[in-house]
């Protein structure tokens, strides 16, 4: 196995359940972006480049598509869709959603995650708060 892991070291680096992990480790293969390994020098290891595996194809293979709302997903099984003010606020979020998703890849996460073994962030709920509270305004 080339640059992979195995499960007991995932489970232990990670906290995830085994039986979780089993679970979307075959969801992920099923979706191209994990191979496995039997045997016990076995595990799994992604099946391309970690530059190349967004969070939006990790969690579709999980969860399936990502939906904010039901009318984003299948338009007019709401009756209401094409008169509900909300629905073009579910679109749009729904939008920015997937694109923060599809901008997030592997190499990247990697990157921060070593980072912030080496400088964690300082919980600061003032800011957050203050962050959260200017982003609703914008909204409203």
């Amino acid at each position: 196995m080339v640059n992979g892991c195995s499960l007991n070291g995932i489970v232990r680096n990670t906290s995830v359940p085994k039986a979780f992990l089993h679970k979307i480790t075959a969801d992920l293969v099923k979706a191209g972006l994990v191979k496995t390994y039997p045997g016990p020098a076995g595990g799994l290891a992604l099946a391309r480049p970690a530059h190349s595996v967004n969070l939006l194809q990790i969690l579709e293979a999980i969860e399936g598509p990502i939906c904010v709302n039901i009318c984003q997903l299948r338009p007019r099984e709401c009756p209401r869709d094409l008169i509900c003010p909300a629905h073009t606020v579910w679109g749009r979020l729904q939008g920015m959603i997937i694109q923060q998703l599809q901008n997030t890849v592997l190499d990247k996460l990697v990157e921060e995650a070593k980072f912030l073994k080496k400088n964690p962030r300082k919980h600061d709920t003032q800011n957050i708060l203050k962050s959260s509270q200017w982003k609703i305004t914008q909204w409203t």
